[in-house]
């Protein structure tokens, strides 16, 4: 939290009260200079009475001018002298805070530029379509959007059961309620749950080191036989380039209960697909089949940094406290326009996964010194940093269920389209 310097030995007031002390602190002055004038001129028009007079015609009477200067030097001048002395402390005041925007202004368009970098490094190299196809910079959001929309939908398909139960453990259904509770919304736990694994596969990846950290992840929340069985369904998809791709379709494509019935076999079989005993066609399809390289293979390399970096310039922002709301929309918004729709798409999935919910719904509450209010971190509905979202949700997922303050671009145009 940035702080007035120790010099200025105040504690860094609230906006309102810092402008309503400059303007008594400039009205006291004003008072000041008008009281030393009056008297000035209600000695000089007194003065002649008194045996002082200014003629360039007689000489100079240096003992009565002298005491004239003393009298105005003591009396006049002391308000004068006063009135100076509250100039220069609003001169100060008005050049402390130039100094602080300044050094505010050049750390934050540093960090557009770090976050221009980070974009620019990006490169994703992916299998399709019988072709290897590279990646580069803000198309990489593009590329990941739409695995997490693929991912979502898989998991939303095995995902059958309508009780929140087999989802979620109960003391982690406690926490979903506390936390709907504070944001003032509602949450459909199953929604949320699907969205999180999901995420958590694109982000983790469904190697070794990524499964074992979702389920690291997942211990605490889940149902365990609800997430280790998916996680063995979704394990079956593999890269595009291998031969048991169209295995893949082929289970992928099966009706719920075939699906469900399938699954069951090959996990039941998980540890030996080689001694596969079934008349199921479709798990006969897995029959024999070895280790290969699986289709999600992550992106915490990409996305970890880059969401780093834009929370802590977003906190940045939200913690310079010397700027007022006006100030923070205009450099919040000049952030936001560096993010293309994909990008915006990917802060509001990872927003509702349990690791990125700090941005808005499981918002950080900042506790500052001093007599300033507690704040929350909920960058996302302050800065409406997914306003520009086409339509009116992502694969069905609804923004304005868990963002209902923001007003989307397309709420002002009247436009419905989806990503």
């Amino acid at each position: 939290m940035q702080k007035t310097p120790p010099s200025f030995g105040t504690i860094q007031k609230d906006e309102s009260e810092m402008k309503i002390d400059m303007k008594i602190t400039h009205w006291a002055a004003l008072f000041l200079i008008a009281l030393g004038c009056v008297i000035l001129l209600v000695f000089l028009a007194k003065s002649h009475t008194d045996g002082f007079s200014i003629s360039f015609d007689s000489p100079t009477n240096y003992t009565v001018s002298g005491q004239f200067g003393d009298f105005f030097g003591g009396v006049a001048g002391t308000f004068f002298a006063l009135s100076g002395t509250l100039l220069i402390y609003l001169n100060f005041n008005a050049q402390r805070k130039q100094n602080e925007l300044t050094s505010f202004e050049s750390s934050f368009f540093e960090m557009l530029r770090l976050h221009r970098d980070n974009i620019s490094e990006l490169k994703y190299t992916k299998h399709k379509h019988q072709k290897d196809y590279t990646y580069e910079n803000r198309q990489v959001f593009r590329e990941i959007s739409k695995e997490f929309i693929q991912c979502y939908r898989e998991v939303k398909k095995f995902s059958n059961s309508k009780k929140v139960e087999d989802y979620v453990l109960p003391a982690h259904q406690v926490k979903f309620n506390s936390i709907a509770n504070k944001a003032g919304i509602k949450i459909d736990a199953i929604e949320l749950a699907i969205i999180d694994l999901a995420y958590m596969v694109v982000f983790f990846g469904l190697g070794e080191e990524g499964e074992q950290l979702i389920k690291q992840a997942a211990r605490a929340k889940y149902n365990p036989k609800y997430y280790f069985r998916l996680l063995h369904y979704i394990k079956l998809k593999p890269k595009g380039s291998h031969p048991n791709w169209s295995k893949w379709e082929s289970l992928k494509n099966l009706q719920e209960k075939d699906l469900h019935e399938t699954l069951d076999i090959l996990y039941s079989s998980r540890k030996d697909l080689t001694k596969l005993s079934t008349e199921n066609a479709t798990a006969k399809l897995f029959l024999g089949a070895g280790k290969y390289e699986k289709y999600y293979g992550g992106h915490q390399l990409r996305l970890g940094h880059y969401f780093r970096h834009l929370y802590q310039s977003y906190k940045f922002l939200d913690s310079s406290d010397f700027l007022n709301d006006a100030q923070k929309r205009h450099y919040g918004k000049m952030l936001r326009a560096q993010l293309s729709t994909y990008e915006q798409a990917l802060l509001f999935i990872n927003s509702l996964s349990w690791q990125g919910m700090r941005w808005g719904i499981r918002a950080e509450i900042i506790r500052p010194s001093g007599n300033e209010n507690k704040k929350k971190s909920d960058y996302i509905a302050r800065y409406e940093l997914i306003k520009n979202l086409p339509g009116a949700h992502m694969s069905g997922i609804r923004y304005r269920r868990y963002y209902p303050s923001i007003i989307f671009e397309t709420d002002e145009i009247g436009l419905d389209e989806n990503i």
